[in-house]
Parts: structure tokens; C-alpha cells; sequence
């Protein structure tokens, strides 16, 4: 007999499983396709159980993803990703088995890399603006191309996410420590990176843009500037990653008219026709630059974000669109603007647990302290994970723009001064 059921590639690293609530409002068995290794963290970690929990080795391969539901006996009604690393599996899983989100999402639609999205817009949207950049290759080293282009500079993988092994380099030295630290880097599954780029580092304020396509028009729910931080990786002292700290979240019907277009611009070229997306964006001087494009619901707690601000469930609207039931109008403001960010030590829950004493538009959310409870031969495949999915809890703001601005510098001040 085969079971009709909710299909998730990948577990979400923020822990909000969205789309779990969204399958059991339904009546449809969830299922969780992750490696072995995850599956027994997420339990370490105390996260929600789906109805079914299947390991495979490599969920990359969207050949093994059919072969273990198949093995189930389970019929997918709906197969979506919950983490980045598997979109390009999960994609080509529901397209090969012939179920949602395909065909609706474009017939021929695959989620592109940070390389392919490059490519894409500048084949089909050139007047979207975007870094110069090259790609590295280890063994042929970086193209002539690369002399033309600036310091300071960014190493980033194409197929990396989560800001893993993203670095910023100063000159040519840092940058060829940059590149062999990003080679011995393993992606969240324990794979090696599919490419490296290297291109020139843009100034200016961080963006990230939330949204869903529908029938091949793009809705903006919100836009979140981003709080990052510079902070030293590997061994080489000077060398340094980057990290999301958290986002500061307004309506998307105050959305900058630029913004909106970019997301339109991004949509039409990169082929992605209904589903949640995201797009981050760096405001230089020049305008708009594009960054790099998510095929799915944003981490890092900003599902919650999102519908803070707008009232919306975004994970709701992501079914409702691949199932067919419509997606409503965007509603009003429920608020004007509200923050959050993750808090990695004590010291910065505490500080914000006294903001909440004072301010009852601050609160915290504990995470579960995860100990050292990982099996020897778990810990090669949650390296990644370990290193960039860690800390005691979430500080969440709401309230003027000044004050929530405020308030979360206070709590994150050790790591934006570093």
C-alpha cells in the first residue's frame, strides 16, 4: 500500500519546522529525509519528531531520496527542502516523481548555485547589478581575470550556505589562506564544495528580502537588514568569516521600490515560477547589488519574523500555493518593525533577559544545551553544523526602528565591535 504523505528534505537548522505544522493541519503524514548523523543531533537537541524520520546517507542525491521513500512505501503529495544544502535534490526529486512543487514551479526549473545565479542574470537581467568575481579552480588556480579585480575581496563556496566558509580577504595573501581554508572546509553533509568564488567585497548595509512566487509574480512579505559581524576562522590569525548575528525586519509594503523590482528581475531570470524565496541584497552606493538567491523558506528564526511583522505564515502560504488553495492578499502591518537575534553565550542572554526585565516588547527564547552527546563517527558529517548552528537562545524586538536597533547592539555588542 502506498502512503500519501508531506515529504521534507533536510531538517530546518533554526528548529521551527514550519512545514510539519502546515502537514499535520492537513492530516498528512510528515516525513524527514536527513542524514543518520542529523536525525540522532536533532533528538540530542530536543527537536520536534516528524511521523517518520528516514536516513540516507547522501540526501543530495535525489536518486537515493526516491530510493528510501520508495522503500516506505510512501507517495510524496508535496516534497519540499528544509535546509539549502538539499534544494537542488529535493527539486529533482518531486520533478523526477512527477509531484508538487513541479510542474508549477517551472517545468524545466532547477535552483541554481551561487555561480548559476551570477550567469543567469547576467545572461538574462544585465542591468541588475552584481560583484565582479572569478571562479577558483585548486587545480588550475585563479583565472587572469582575477588581477582585474579589487581588494578587499570575499571567498565564498557557490553551493555553501548559512555564510559557511565565506571569508573576508584584504590582499592576495589572506586570500590564498582563504582558499585553502575553504578546501579543507566540509559542506553540511560532509561533502566537498561544488566551487569557489572569489570576488570584490561591496560596501554598504546587508538585505535580506522574503517572499513568495505565485504564478510567476513575487510577493515581498518583509525585508530584514542584517546584523553580521566579522569573526577570525581557521589558523591563519588574520583570517576572517562572516556572521549573520541577527535581522531587523520591516513590511513588504515598505518595501524599497528598488528591492521589489530586483525580486522581480531575479525571479524572471532564474526561471522560479511559485514557492518561497529570498533574496539578499547589498545597498552600495550605486544602488541595489545582488548577493545570492534562496529557493526556500529563510532560516535563522526568520519564519517567525515574518509573520511577527506581517501576520502572515509564510510556510502556510508556501503549501497553499504548491497545493493548489490560493494565496491570500498580504495583510496590513501587525507591527512596524521587530528584530531578533541568535545569542551564542550567556553573557548575551543575560543582557538581554535584563532589556526584557525593563521593556516588555523584548523577550527571550532558551534553546536546549546540546552538550557533547555526538558520536564518534557523527562528528566529521555535524562539523559544519556544530561550528555554525550553535547557541543558548533568541532575543526578539519589537518597536521603533531606533529602539529595536538599539536594544539588539546592546545585546551583541561584544561581537559587533570585534
Amino acid at each position: 500500500m502506498r502512503i500519501d504523505a508531506f515529504v521534507q528534505v533536510g531538517a530546518t537548522r533554526d528548529g521551527l519546522d514550519a512545514y510539519l505544522d502546515c502537514a499535520r493541519r492537513r492530516g498528512l503524514p510528515a516525513v524527514l529525509v536527513e542524514t543518520p548523523a542529523y536525525l540522532r543531533w536533532r533528538r540530542v537537541l530536543g527537536r520536534r519528531p516528524f511521523d517518520l524520520e528516514v536516513g540516507v546517507t547522501e540526501p543530495g542525491d535525489p536518486e537515493h531520496v526516491r530510493a528510501a521513500l520508495a522503500a516506505q512505501g510512501l507517495a510524496p503529495v508535496l516534497l519540499l527542502a528544509g535546509f539549502e544544502r538539499y534544494a537542488p535534490s529535493a527539486f529533482a526529486a518531486a520533478r523526477s516523481l512527477g509531484v508538487a512543487p513541479w510542474p508549477a514551479v517551472g517545468r524545466d526549473f532547477a535552483p541554481l548555485d551561487k555561480l548559476g545565479q551570477r550567469a543567469a542574470l547576467a545572461g538574462r537581467a544585465p542591468e541588475v547589478r552584481q560583484p565582479r568575481h572569478v571562479r577558483w579552480n585548486p587545480v588550475a588556480g585563479l583565472p587572469a581575470a582575477a588581477a582585474g579585480l579589487r581588494f578587499p575581496q570575499v571567498v565564498k563556496p557557490a553551493d555553501g550556505g548559512g555564510g559557511l566558509g565565506v571569508m573576508f580577504v584584504r590582499d592576495a595573501r589572506e586570500r590564498d589562506s582563504a582558499l585553502r581554508s575553504v578546501l579543507r572546509t566540509p559542506n553540511y553533509d560532509g561533502s566537498p564544495f561544488s566551487a569557489i568564488l572569489v570576488e570584490e567585497y561591496v560596501e554598504g548595509p546587508e538585505f535580506s528580502i522574503q517572499g513568495i512566487a505565485h504564478d510567476g509574480v513575487g510577493t515581498v512579505l518583509t525585508t530584514c537588514e542584517k546584523l553580521t559581524a566579522h569573526e577570525p576562522v581557521g589558523t591563519d590569525p588574520g583570517l576572517r568569516g562572516f556572521r549573520e548575528l541577527g535581522h531587523i525586519g520591516t513590511h513588504g509594503a515598505y518595501a524599497d521600490p528598488a528591492f521589489v523590482d530586483l525580486v522581480s528581475r531575479c525571479l524572471a531570470a532564474t526561471g522560479y515560477r511559485e514557492g518561497p524565496f529570498h533574496v539578499d541584497v547589498i545597498r552600495s552606493e550605486r544602488g541595489p547589488e545582488f548577493v545570492e538567491m534562496g529557493f526556500r523558506l529563510s532560516g535563522g528564526g526568520l519564519v517567525g519574523l515574518v509573520e511577527r511583522i506581517t501576520g502572515a505564515d509564510w510556510a502556510e502560504w508556501t503549501f497553499r500555493a504548491h497545493l493548489g488553495e490560493g494565496v491570500p492578499p498580504l495583510p496590513a502591518p501587525r507591527a512596524m518593525v521587530v528584530g531578533q537575534a541568535n545569542l551564542i553565550d550567556e553573557r548575551e542572554f543575560m543582557i538581554a533577559e535584563l532589556l526584557g526585565s525593563q521593556n516588555p516588547d523584548v523577550r527571550t527564547v532558551r534553546a536546549t544545551a546540546p552538550g557533547d552527546e555526538v558520536p564518534a563517527e557523527d562528528v566529521p558529517r555535524l562539523a559544519s553544523d556544530r561550528q555554525r548552528h550553535v547557541g543558548v537562545g533568541r532575543v526578539i524586538v519589537g518597536g521603533r526602528l531606533g529602539d529595536v536597533r538599539t536594544a539588539l547592539h546592546r545585546c551583541l555588542a561584544g561581537r559587533l565591535a570585534a
